[in-house]
């Protein structure tokens, strides 16, 4: 439970009302949960039935596979043939698969709801063949579908945790060598949590990583409408600088619109280890390459567009390279006072987060490189007591 426990810490809740609140859900799930006959309540096992058959199929597919018919089959199977463990995993896939962890928490749901209506009546009935079928919820598929959805939504957060809190509590008193052992999947949400900035983080630390609309095109851009998630807030903060950087002088009012959602909202320094790594991803190679190329290449427009982009994507806003380039595009192009207030805003955050200059990305790349880190400390920050001595080197991670 240990591990189970670090993700419930990391939901900033308690069991009680956690557990309460899952139980409300399982119940809504009450028609799958009826027996099948008097006789056999859960059915007999599906293994050689058709449409099982037909459903791992699918599931075993390197790609493309159907997850809309994976969830029909299973909705067919769970009320009409057999309640079985195998089947509910798969939905619980299907579902991650279609619709991120809203889907997975609500597969969790119902899987819970069967282990505490049907217990050892549920399919498959050997012992370690239910161990088995248990644990391909913490298995590579699962794992690799969950982090095609690195955002975290706090609802959706707390009805997965909630939901695998029950689970373990309905599978704690089996005996050791048939309890099915979950660690890796609470593990991959824990750290997908975290690195998402935790579950009360207004925008998700890992934004989407795609491409912005074209100028071009605003046809098919997200009306403005209802915000549900700190994802939602994000991409319709993107369409509207979009929208402001069209206008004259309107660099300005775009750029301060993208970081105030995703610097002004940081709480708390991503939590360091021992060597000052933290969990988040660094930025990619080939953002870092077309940032020292076009600085190599004197492209001050283009450098200036390709930050503030990078800026908006992944962890990016984490990265004070960024700020470094944005500052030389607008002093070698002659905006002195634009460049002014960059150094400002990032005297302004550092000073309300200490110590997240000194900090590195999960591969050892530091949120501040060597020539970023002397401007920090010279212009910045000012701690050798002077200003305007910046260094011209590039910066030198690659």
């Amino acid at each position: 439970m240990s591990t189970l426990n670090t993700l419930l810490n990391a939901c900033q809740t308690e069991q009680v009302p956690l557990l309460a609140a899952t139980r409300e859900r399982v119940a809504q799930w009450d028609n799958w949960l009826q027996p099948l006959s008097g006789s056999s309540p859960a059915g007999e096992d599906p293994g050689y039935d058709d449409d099982f058959q037909q459903m791992r199929e699918e599931v075993n597919k390197l790609s493309g596979a159907d997850t809309e018919l994976i969830c029909r089959l299973a909705e067919k199977l769970l009320t009409t043939t057999a309640k079985d463990i195998r089947v509910v995993t798969y939905y619980c896939w299907a579902k991650l698969h279609r619709e991120g962890e809203q889907g997975l928490a609500e597969g969790l749901e119902l899987l819970a709801g069967l282990l505490e209506r049907f217990g050892t009546q549920l399919h498959p009935q050997r012992d370690r063949s239910r161990k088995a079928a248990l644990e391909w919820l913490a298995g590579s598929r699962m794992i690799d579908s969950l982090s095609l959805y690195p955002e975290v939504v706090r609802i959706d957060a707390m009805r997965t945790t909630g939901a695998l809190l029950l689970i373990a509590q309905l599978t704690e008193d089996e005996p050791d060598e048939i309890r099915p052992e979950l660690n890796a999947l609470y593990g991959a949400l824990e750290s997908r949590l975290q690195k998402a900035g935790g579950v009360d983080a207004v925008v998700p630390q890992n934004a989407s990583t795609s491409e912005t609309l074209s100028a071009a095109d605003h046809s098919d851009a997200p009306a403005i409408g209802r915000i549900t998630s700190g994802q939602d807030l994000l991409a319709q903060a993107r369409t509207l600088t979009e929208y402001l950087r069209e206008q004259p002088d309107g660099w300005l009012s775009a750029h301060h619109l993208m970081k105030s959602l995703r610097h002004d909202t940081l709480r708390a320094i991503p939590a360091p280890d021992a060597q000052g790594r933290t969990r988040i991803e660094p930025p990619r190679a080939d953002q870092r390459a077309l940032l020292k190329r076009l600085y190599l290449q004197q492209n001050w427009a283009e450098m200036l567009d390709a930050a503030d982009s990078t800026f908006s994507r992944g962890a990016n806003h984490l990265w004070l390279d960024l700020q470094w380039y944005i500052h030389q595009a607008l002093t070698k192009s002659g905006q002195e006072t634009l460049a002014d207030i960059i150094v400002a805003d990032l005297k302004g955050l550092l000073t309300r987060l200490a110590g997240l200059e000194t900090l590195a990305f999960s591969d050892g790349t530091p949120f501040a490189d060597e020539v970023t880190l002397n401007w920090i400390k010279q212009s910045v920050l000012d701690t050798t007591g002077g200003w305007g001595n910046d260094t011209q080197s590039v910066p030198v991670t690659a």
